[in-house]
């Protein structure tokens, strides 16, 4: 348990809290529910609630548990994409509709572009010998585009049906 190790400046990781407590909102508001419903859904009590998604409550931290309850409930997973990015990562939800031929080509042409953007970036940003902050940050945002990207299509192909084209 985390009681009282946080000193008010060294709260536990604030933005994830923000977007709990952002997410809950918006799903209140869609729904037209209130904080109460929500926390009937997930088994807690409103108080209880309220302490979890408040980072200065440490003796009722937010838990991974209480994260993927929010989630699960809310379909929404942008707690989770603030978890992903604090450890620079790309969190991609898989796809839940059946692929078509049309699909995975879409999807192959657009990896492949991605992927010889990448190359070709980083072949022309390298000319000088140098890379600078700029051209660093457009190498890095083709880099995540082609990773999304490839992540769609391996979705797509896994989930592909074994049959001919």
């Amino acid at each position: 348990m985390l009681d009282d190790i946080f000193d008010d400046e060294q709260l536990p990781n604030t933005r994830v809290y923000e977007m709990a407590q952002t997410v809950v909102r918006d799903f209140m508001q869609k729904e037209y529910k209130n904080i109460d419903f929500v926390a009937q859904k997930l088994g807690t009590t409103r108080g209880y609630l309220y302490a979890s998604l408040d980072p200065k409550q440490t003796h009722k931290p937010l838990s991974i548990d209480r994260i993927m309850d929010i989630t699960k409930l809310t379909c929404d997973n942008r707690i989770i994409e603030v978890i992903a990015n604090e450890f620079d990562l790309i969190a991609i939800g898989k796809q839940k509709s059946e692929a078509t031929t049309k699909d995975l080509n879409i999807l192959a042409d657009i990896a492949n572009i991605e992927n010889n953007d990448v190359f070709k970036e980083v072949k022309k940003d390298l000319e000088d010998g140098i890379i600078d902050r700029d051209e660093q940050k457009r190498i890095l945002k083709e880099i995540d585009e082609a990773q999304i990207a490839n992540a769609k299509l391996k979705d797509i192909v896994e989930k592909w049906k074994h049959h001919e084209l």
